[in-house]
C-alpha cells in the first residue's frame, strides 16, 4: 500500500533539523519500498505490507527519534485517504491563493464540541472546515499573523496537528 509521512516541527529553524536523505535512509532500513520525500518540511511518500497506519507512526517515530536524537511526531495517511482530503477541498470557490489555504492533519479528530465553541464571526475573514481528521483553514492574511491558526494548534485541539498548505497537499496527491 502506498502511504505518505508527514512529519511535524522539522527544518523550521536551526533546531531540530532533519535531513531528508536520512529520513529516506531511515524509511529504507525499516523494508518499506518506493521511498521519496517533497520539499524539506518533512514530507515521504513510501510502500509497506503494514496496513495499521497506527502502528507505521509508531515505528517510524521510534526510528527517526534514534536517527535525529529528538522526537518527531508523525502522521501516515494512505494515498485514498490523501485524495479524499483534496475532493473534499471545502474552499475551492473561495481559496484564490493555494499558499494560504492550509490543510491541518490531525492524530485523531478533534472534539465535537471544538468547532461549535470557536466563534466563526471573531475570526472573519479567516474560515475553517472540520474534515475527519483534517481541519481546512482558509487564512487569506497567510499563517504568520493568523489569529485563526492559533485556534489549530495541539494545546487546543488536544490532538498532535502538522499543517500543509494546499500546493503541498495536492503535490502529494498527485506523487502518491
Amino acid at each position: 500500500m502506498r502511504y505518505v509521512l508527514l512529519l511535524r516541527g522539522i527544518n523550521v529553524g536551526k533546531a531540530r533539523r532533519a535531513a531528508m536523505g536520512d529520513l529516506r535512509q531511515t524509511l529504507t532500513g525499516l523494508g518499506h519500498g518506493g521511498v521519496r520525500t517533497h520539499l524539506q518540511s518533512g514530507n515521504a511518500l513510501f510502500t509497506s505490507d503494514e496496513p495499521d497506519t497506527g502502528a507505521l507512526e509508531r515505528e517510524i517515530g521510534a526510528a527517526l527519534a534514534v536517527r535525529f536524537g529528538f522526537d518527531i511526531p508523525c502522521l501516515v495517511r494512505t494515498q485514498d485517504e490523501l485524495r479524499r482530503v483534496v475532493a473534499a477541498d471545502p474552499f475551492g470557490a473561495t481559496a484564490d491563493n493555494p499558499a494560504r489555504y492550509t490543510v491541518c492533519f490531525l492524530s485523531a479528530p478533534p472534539d465535537a464540541g471544538w468547532a461549535a465553541s470557536v466563534d466563526r464571526a471573531a475570526y472573519h475573514p479567516e474560515q475553517f472546515q472540520v474534515g475527519q481528521r483534517e481541519i481546512y483553514a482558509w487564512l487569506p492574511g497567510g499563517i504568520q499573523d493568523s489569529r485563526l491558526a492559533r485556534e489549530l494548534s495541539d494545546r487546543r485541539l488536544g490532538v498532535t496537528v502538522t499543517a500543509r498548505n494546499w500546493n503541498t497537499v495536492t503535490a502529494l496527491a498527485a506523487l502518491a
